[in-house]
């Protein structure tokens, strides 16, 4: 079944029995994910730069655009505390919400809100985390042994998120570049999350 495959070029996610979604893998190339960074137009300032495009009518959002550098995070380096900081789309708040970072915490995007929309829990821990994980294998193919520094930028990641008139979530799509040091090359990815 495709979400068994660490390689997947889609797979399901599920919220029990239930499929409310699906993520997307394929190759890209260096012309497309400058496309992409391109339309995002969000320039980084200490590595992170965001952009959020409203709705005309009512002003709430309807596009943001995160662009980052991508770091990985220290082990067991505490989290950031949500409950404070507030989310892009306030007026989607579904049961158990959760503050899900565009620009993941885990590759050091920050906690903050340019970074969070609110997200349904099944959505953010099976459908995104799954994209993360991807991202994460994808830099540790090409990361030597003992390279750990958690400040070596390992690439780029522009994340583009669509929204409802009423702030749900309708879909995501991560533009990546993995650096890899010893050969002084790059290879670049697309992964998408859509809902069902």
């Amino acid at each position: 079944m495709p979400s068994h495959n660490s390689n997947w070029t889609w797979a399901p996610v599920k919220e029990g029995n239930t499929t409310v979604g699906r993520v997307r893998y394929a190759a890209s190339t260096a012309q497309e994910y400058r496309n992409f960074k391109t339309q995002a137009a969000a320039p980084r300032t200490n590595r992170f730069g965001h952009r959020q495009i409203n709705h005309p009518v009512g002003g709430g959002i309807k596009k943001a655009y995160v662009s980052m550098k991508l770091r990985r995070r220290m082990p067991n380096a505490q989290r950031a505390a949500l409950a404070g900081v507030n989310v892009l789309n306030p007026g989607y708040n579904p049961a158990g919400a959760h503050k899900a970072h565009l620009g993941p915490d885990v590759f050091g995007g920050p906690s903050r809100r340019e970074n969070l929309a609110n997200e349904r829990p099944s959505i953010n821990l099976r459908g995104h985390k799954k994209i993360e994980n991807r991202i994460n294998r994808l830099m540790k193919a090409v990361t030597a042994p003992g390279d750990t520094s958690p400040t070596r930028t390992r690439g780029g990641l522009v994340v583009a998120e669509d929204y409802s008139n009423t702030g749900q979530p309708t879909g995501r799509t991560y533009m990546t570049s993995i650096k890899d040091h010893t050969t002084n090359t790059r290879s670049y990815h697309k992964l998408t999350f859509t809902p069902i």
